[in-house]
């Protein structure tokens, strides 16, 4: 067999060439199970993402107990993190889909897919099932697919942003908790030039960005700019940059920039060295996900950093009010192959067992492992200690396969005040969300053209808060978004809300 040239990597090669064995391989157990036979387990192959170098096998202990627990039998294609997106659509265009497989967005190629006939539509099914009947609505809204739901998502907390803050140094500058966007620039300007540390040195400044757009998104939002599109007194669409707050909110950040209350580098700091200046003690705030918080108190509880304190709040009023990003509710989702002849009971046997593992026993297998094993529970809570001679690599990555429908029942790892906080800020979040109202929708043209114009607006917004173009030029980039697809954007999202909503 001739290996592909060098456009495409071998690991990709191989992956693939896994998954066409296996296509190979559940064609015969597809026809053994037919007549609806329960005398063996129910073999189901799973094509999800890994994100260290040896996730579990099918020999781990904790995937024979789900495997009991679910009454099946495995088949994990774990394929690097790194090379998901390029091995799911070479698999979506091989047409060899695994039973079970994770999609990680709605791009072109996995619209394509779905209207192909690639994955089993479950909107009708899932009510049958009863973790998987009270999967969120608004979740469940943003991952429809031409009004049709093909996923089972992997849910996260809809309220997850907020803003990480050094409340000793907050302390030490004798402010308060800010409470509008006012307060929020002078808790910054404060945290950049009133010695927030005591050293008596100009060593500090008050916000980390990165080349990660969360950040402005989340900011903008506390401004009153809504998440991509928002609705007009006349009931219309419109995009996010075309609203008064937007310019608003960007001339907050170019004075953050200015001032240099935020680190210079930012359009091109490496996301993954986030962290890295708060817990070094050069930076006091961080705006992002609230669970953040966990990583940043342990690794200063690890440096013996000195009687330092976290802070934590999800939003500051603007104008508007108080309002929070909303995420999409979810990290991807996971579909079942619509490819083939399935029968009624292997499609109600593969639900099953994605309804079986958000059962508490389940999720506690998949996230912490084997009770004795991978860990101890002292006082109802999970302290993680490997037994001697235990691999880790028994358990990685399996949390992967977690959905958490209808909720995370999980046994915590912890009970401290940090985790406590997060969680009921998440949950005010969720009483003041902005979120997307066209996240349903399935445009034409911006499959078609969404690369360009977002680049153009996302490249704007990083020159206008540097200072490298100014008002003028900046609606001079928004009227080429208009000129090159965006008015025919705005006419189809339009026109595709009307059609949902029922609006003539």
């Amino acid at each position: 067999m001739k290996l592909p040239n060098s456009r495409f990597p071998v690991l990709i090669f191989v992956n693939l060439l896994i998954i066409l064995l296996s296509s190979c391989f559940q064609g015969v157990r597809h026809a053994e199970y037919q007549r609806g036979d329960d005398s063996e387990p129910f073999t189901i192959t799973i094509m999800t993402t890994s994100f260290t170098k040896n996730p579990a096998t099918s020999d781990s202990p904790v995937v024979k107990a789900i495997e009991a627990f679910t009454d099946t039998r495995l088949n994990i294609i774990w394929v690097n993190n790194s090379s998901y997106e390029d091995q799911m659509n070479l698999t979506l265009a091989s047409g060899n889909i695994p039973d079970v497989m994770l999609i990680t967005s709605k791009s072109y190629s996995v619209v394509n897919a779905a209207r192909a006939g690639a994955f089993l539509e479950i909107g009708s099914r899932i009510n049958n099932y009863k973790n998987l009947r009270q999967m969120n609505r608004l979740v469940m809204n943003n991952i429809l697919i031409d009004n049709k739901l093909y996923g089972i998502p992997r849910m996260r907390p809809l309220g997850r942003y907020g803003a990480i803050y050094r409340k000793d140094w907050l302390r030490n500058t004798g402010l308060s908790e800010p409470e509008t966007t006012d307060d929020f620039y002078i808790m910054l300007r404060a945290f950049t030039y009133d010695d927030p540390d005591n050293n008596g040195l100009d060593d500090t400044y008050g916000l980390i960005l990165t080349s990660s757009p969360f950040s402005l998104d989340i900011i903008q939002t506390w401004f009153g700019v809504p998440k991509v599109w928002g609705e007009n007194s006349e009931g219309e669409l419109v995009p996010a940059h075309l609203t008064p707050e937007y310019l608003e909110s960007l001339n907050f950040l170019r004075k953050l920039y200015k001032e240099k209350i935020i680190n210079h580098d930012f359009p091109f700091y490496d996301p993954a060295l986030f962290n890295d200046p708060f817990v070094n003690g050069q930076a006091g705030c961080i705006v992002d996900v609230l669970d953040r918080a966990n990583t940043i108190f342990s690794r200063m509880e690890r440096l013996g950093t000195e009687n330092f304190e976290i802070g934590l709040f999800g939003a500051v009023a603007g104008k508007k009010g108080m309002r929070s990003l909303s995420t999409s509710g979810y990290n991807g989702f996971y579909v079942i192959s619509g490819t083939g002849s399935k029968s009624e009971y292997e499609i109600d046997r593969i639900l099953q067992f994605m309804d079986r593992i958000n059962e508490r026993e389940a999720q506690d297998l998949l996230y912490h492992g084997i009770e004795g094993r991978h860990y101890t529970i002292i006082d109802g809570v999970v302290i993680r200690q490997t037994a001697e001679g235990v691999s880790e690599m028994e358990r990685n990555d399996l949390s992967m396969l977690l959905t958490f429908i209808p909720r995370d029942f999980t046994t915590p790892v912890e009970t401290d005040v940090l985790r406590k906080n997060i969680a009921l800020i998440q949950s005010e979040n969720e009483k003041i969300l902005v979120s997307n109202p066209a996240e349903s929708l399935t445009s034409e043209v911006y499959h078609e053209k969404g690369n360009y114009l977002d680049s153009l607006i996302s490249t704007a917004r990083i020159k206008y808060i540097t200072g490298e173009i100014d008002e003028t030029e900046l609606a001079n980039i928004i009227d080429t978004w208009l000129k090159n697809g965006g008015e025919e954007y705005i006419r189809e999202i339009n026109r595709l809300y009307r059609e949902k909503s029922g609006k003539q």
